[in-house]
């Protein structure tokens, strides 16, 4: 479920379709249950952005997805803190650098809050050079627990993704941080849809 709406303006975003809060299409509760029931049966529900953290109702919409889906996830920058903890939500939390958005210590500001939710995860997108500084500088200042830790190469497109995962992958290894690949771009390029 792609929610529309996001101000965090990142520099390499590949959705900025998303960032316009009107240019989606208003659904009540069961019009969206049905259409997303429709898909298909699921083990999981994703809600994404845009920035979910700015929906006004994500509590409500979160409290009744978890009562349809076994597992709920939500992608955020973190620019809020967590509106619902449930043992079945989780929570892909992705602080922005320096280099990605004049906004990214507001994405690091509800740290504290992410970090006492238990199944919250911290994605940091890692592009050129200071990023990876960038990188362990902040999850550092932060406290942020190793397992809960993974860096994503920036990229729109293999050759980017590769050259970035081998400037970080030996920092993962070295500090107990996971590496989370863009398989999407890497299999399909950087289009809508999949």
């Amino acid at each position: 479920m792609r929610l529309q709406g996001c101000d965090v303006g990142c520099r390499w975003c590949d959705t900025r379709y998303s960032w316009d809060a009107a240019a989606g299409h208003e659904r009540n509760a069961a019009e969206l249950w049905r259409e997303l029931e429709a898909l298909g049966r699921s083990q999981l529900l994703v809600v994404t952005g845009g920035e979910p953290m700015q929906h006004p109702n994500l509590g409500e919409l979160l409290g009744a997805a978890i009562g349809r889906w076994p597992r709920v996830e939500v992608e955020t920058s973190g620019i809020g803190p967590p509106v619902l903890s449930h043992e079945r939500l989780f929570y892909n939390v992705s602080p922005k650098l320096p280099s990605a958005t004049d906004r990214w210590e507001e994405t690091w500001r509800h740290v504290p809050a992410w970090k006492e939710e238990a199944r919250a995860t911290f994605k940091i997108v890692v592009g050129e050079p200071p990023d990876l500084a960038d990188a362990v500088r902040l999850i550092e200042r932060h406290g942020l627990p190793s397992h809960r830790v993974m860096l994503m190469p920036e990229g729109m497109n293999s050759e980017a993704i590769e050259r970035h995962a081998a400037g970080i992958a030996s920092t993962c290894i070295e500090r107990g941080w996971r590496l989370s690949p863009r398989l999407h771009i890497s299999i399909w390029g950087a289009r809508r849809g999949v």
